[in-house]
């Protein structure tokens, strides 16, 4: 079964998550598990099956980033955030319902994972497509997270591969984060593993699936929508039944507005009062003379659909949307494209971050990375990293549009990721000292005097300035003071600022003049010596 675990979350090799859950805390709010920077992030080496079975029996908590660097993946999950008087109840209901051949975790947070599983690797747009059709179906907002996050990962602009981001597995100490039965009791390991088994499903599969269910949660919807946005024909579902709009009319005429620029070129204006009349409340405010008024603020090139705002995006099916005759594709303008997933990388003295960008295809989702915070707030720095990373360059925003924008990035679920400790700065200057300690030797006060190191009982001493110029050919960018502060403060260097004399040998009659250098332990850099493997030779007769 434990082989079985590892076949079906196989994602990218090259590095994996951790996260160190006994050291998470409860949020008194909301109740979920909570890290502190540096308890979580990535392991910066390959995974192997020994994580994965240290994984299964409790000795430390993995993730996988399902999506590997050829932009395949096998398997996916819609992330329900866990939230006060959480319940899977609603969700269990629906699976059941509609037959989805999905299995509902619990997640490390408290909240749920609901994972599809393929029979072989497939393109991450397709599990991320399908997972998307069914946030509406579940009632879940369009921004709730879907992994993979990212459909390629590809190299940030220093030619480095990128990871995205990972989820964290089930079936930690194979006892928590367990499959739920549609009656809310836990599955063990091996059933769980049976139950992946029986719901496996091939490309063609999943895609036949979602066609059919696309069909199904949108029956009843108004027909003048089969070819266009799926939102406006599932809110349109309840005005089926004798119920009309009263909340959110607004955005829902302005889209409709916009479709109907499109299918109804000659006599948009009287379609749109038609709608109006069929689909919502009248009242004091809301008539035909209130429709009039905005028609005419209407007449002007309209910018495209408004998708990320209510009721729209509580609707949204942007996957199916993209194929329609008169979706968002067929937009004359173009909208700002979705950001999400927002990684601060805690280097220092600057943050780096990293975000996702969907594609105007509708399908792919790109990892963008920006070298500080600069990148984020200028629109035009913004514009200029989207384009080398996503071959497109969205539109120019107004700045109040813009700031909204960024604050929904910013407001969603922010990764506060601490790097692996060799990519500091204070994990490279330590790997530099090293590297230079243990270089050229000083057997001469000339040579002290040039930079070489002087080894006397269990301390290294090194001139500060030589070693200075060594880091900048590094393209060392911490100025003097700050990095003679690093190397003061830093634990494991600790090193100590003063005068030393190289030491007078017997037949020199003067001391030497006492240089400024640094003054550091010599145990904290030794390099292990490689030691000679002893090979135990039988006979002499085949030696050459």
């Amino acid at each position: 079964m434990e082989k079985k675990f590892i076949e079906i979350f196989t994602g990218l090799k090259r590095n994996f998550g951790f996260a160190r859950i006994e050291k998470g805390y409860t949020d008194p709010e909301t109740g979920k598990l909570q890290l502190k920077p540096g308890d979580y992030g990535w392991s910066s080496r390959p995974i192997e099956e020994k994580d994965y079975l240290e994984h299964l029996s409790g000795k430390k908590s993995i993730g996988v980033q399902p999506c590997d660097d050829e932009g395949r993946a096998k398997f996916g999950a819609i992330d329900i955030d866990h939230y006060k008087n959480f319940s899977p109840k609603k969700y269990l209901d629906t699976i059941k319902e509609h037959n989805i051949p999905v299995i509902p975790c619990k997640s490390k947070s408290g909240g749920l994972h609901i994972y599809i599983f393929l029979k072989e690797p497939v393109k991450a747009t397709i599990i991320r497509n399908f997972l998307s059709t069914l946030l509406f179906t579940f009632g879940l907002k369009a921004k709730t997270e879907i992994f993979p996050k990212q459909t390629e990962l590809g190299e940030d602009d220093n030619g480095k591969l990128q990871n995205g981001h990972f989820i964290n597995l089930p079936y930690y100490k194979k006892t928590e984060r367990c499959a739920l039965n549609f009656d809310g009791t836990e599955f063990t390991f091996d059933q769980f593993i049976e139950v992946i088994n029986t719901n496996l499903k091939s490309r063609e599969e999943l895609e036949n699936f979602s066609l059919a269910h696309i069909k199904t949660v949108l029956h009843g919807g108004a027909e003048e929508f089969n070819e266009g946005p799926p939102c406006l024909q599932a809110i349109t579902r309840a005005c089926q039944n004798g119920g009309k709009l009263n909340d959110d009319r607004d955005r829902f005429l302005y889209n409709y507005m916009v479709f109907a620029k499109k299918k109804y070129y000659d006599n948009w204006e009287d379609k749109v009062k038609q709608a109006a009349r069929e689909y919502f409340i009248y009242d004091q405010k809301w008539d035909d003379n209130y429709v009039d008024f905005k028609i005419k603020g209407w007449k002007k090139e309209t910018k495209g659909h408004l998708c990320n705002e209510e009721p729209i995006v509580n609707f949204c099916m942007k996957s199916e949307c993209i194929k329609r005759k008169f979706g968002i594709a067929s937009d004359r303008r173009k909208a700002f494209p979705a950001l999400s997933g927002l990684q601060k990388i805690n280097y220092r003295p600057d943050p780096e971050y990293t975000f996702n960008v969907a594609c105007p295809d509708g399908e792919k989702v790109k990892q963008v990375h920006a070298k500080s915070i600069e990148y984020l707030t200028d629109q035009r720095k913004i514009r200029n990293i989207i384009g080398v990373a996503a071959n497109f360059v969205p539109p120019m925003q107004k700045g109040n549009i813009y700031q909204e924008i960024i604050d929904n990035l910013f407001n969603s679920q922010l990764d506060d990721i601490e790097p692996p400790e060799e990519t500091s700065p204070e994990g490279q200057l330590f790997n530099y000292m090293k590297e230079y300690i243990n270089g050229p030797k000083a057997e001469t006060n000339v040579a002290f005097k040039s930079g070489s190191t002087l080894w006397e009982d269990e301390y290294a001493y090194f001139k500060f300035a030589p070693f200075f110029d060594t880091l900048k050919n590094k393209e060392w960018k911490i100025k003097t003071q700050q990095t003679a502060h690093m190397i003061k403060t830093n634990k494991k260097i600790l090193g100590e600022f003063g005068p030393k004399r190289f030491p007078k040998k017997k037949e020199e009659k003067e001391y030497n003049d006492p240089l400024q250098v640094i003054k550091v332990r010599i145990d904290k850099f030794k390099e292990e010596e490689i030691k000679d493997e002893p090979i135990d030779i039988k006979g002499t007769d085949n030696l050459i």
